[in-house]
């Protein structure tokens, strides 16, 4: 879902034109293709390696003797006096593999991919994200769904308030084809500054991802024993400051804090779990970090 610059003044924003966009970067001809094919070109582009490739099992055999791999299977697998055994882990796809070879229920390093219904569901959510919150004037070449004051209303609670009469609201094309009208909000830092005076700069908020990764089944007495749970853990900062940069220890301490509160809402005795820093995150705008956990089985 994409506008910008490229479109003619006032002229609803569509799919395709941003199917054109980020394809241009890649071939120039792709203007005079037909839907069918630029639909064939994305999804080639999306093409990963496999697990099964001699490349990837060559490279996941080397890591598997790495001390990233070791440290991390040790913890998953030793004895634990808490209920909470985890650790962060490298999120190197070799590193990944090795990881789940070792322990199952992991997410692997190549043919991990969201669910049918995730990408659906994102889809949609884009558009109504375009529709709600402010978006720049020029988003980028390929273009991209601004997210920042989404993420602050929906998880931290923020503030919104409408655009001022000077802000140019355009229209949209949905995934039907349907011409919308935006009606567009951005955040109220004032107000939100105002609250935090009193009550103090709101902490991480650990959250279920709302996309979740297609991740290994196993035996278990209920579905948080059968297959990890896909969470992230977002940490706030305000416009003008650095993104949060805390340390390893930080961060366990945090996913340990936020997995405490999730076992007593659902009455869980415990878990295992790892986390990692996104090497390529697809929401840079608010720090984070993705976390899978799981039951251990009984």
């Amino acid at each position: 879902l994409g506008f910008g610059p490229f479109q003619p003044p006032g002229a609803p924003s569509s799919i395709l034109t941003w199917q054109i966009v980020l394809l241009e970067a890649f071939e120039r001809d792709t203007r005079s293709r037909s839907v069918a094919a630029l639909h064939g070109c994305l999804m080639s582009l999306a093409v990963k390696q496999s697990k099964d490739d001699p490349e990837a099992q060559a490279a996941t055999q080397a890591a598997s003797t790495s001390e990233d791999v070791l440290r991390a299977v040790e913890v998953l697998t030793g004895n634990c006096k808490s209920n909470l055994r985890g650790c962060p882990v490298n999120p190197d796809r070799p590193h990944l593999q090795a990881l789940q070879n070792v322990v199952g229920w992991t997410l692997g390093g190549y043919d991990t991919r969201p669910t049918p219904a995730a990408i659906t569901l994102k889809e949609r959510d884009r558009l109504e994200i375009l529709l709600r919150y402010r978006q720049p004037v020029d988003p980028g070449l390929p273009p991209r769904v601004a997210m920042y004051d989404y993420l602050c209303d929906s998880l931290f609670g923020v503030p919104m308030r409408p655009v001022g009469s000077e802000v140019a609201v355009p229209t949209f094309l949905d995934l039907d084809g349907r011409e919308r009208s935006a009606e567009w909000v951005e955040a109220d830092w004032d107000k939100f500054r105002q609250a935090i005076a009193e009550t103090g700069f709101p902490g991480p908020v650990f959250r279920e991802n709302r996309y979740p990764y297609q991740l290994p089944r196993r035996i278990g007495s209920s579905e948080f024993e059968r297959s990890a749970q896909h969470w992230v853990l977002w940490y706030l900062h305000l416009p003008g400051d650095a993104l949060p940069d805390p340390s390893d220890a930080e961060i366990d301490r945090d996913v340990r804090s936020g997995l405490s509160g999730a076992l007593a809402e659902h009455g869980l005795p415990g878990a295992d779990y790892i986390w990692y820093r996104n090497p390529a995150m697809s929401v840079p705008e608010v720090f984070h970090v993705q976390v899978f956990w799981i039951v251990p089985a009984t």
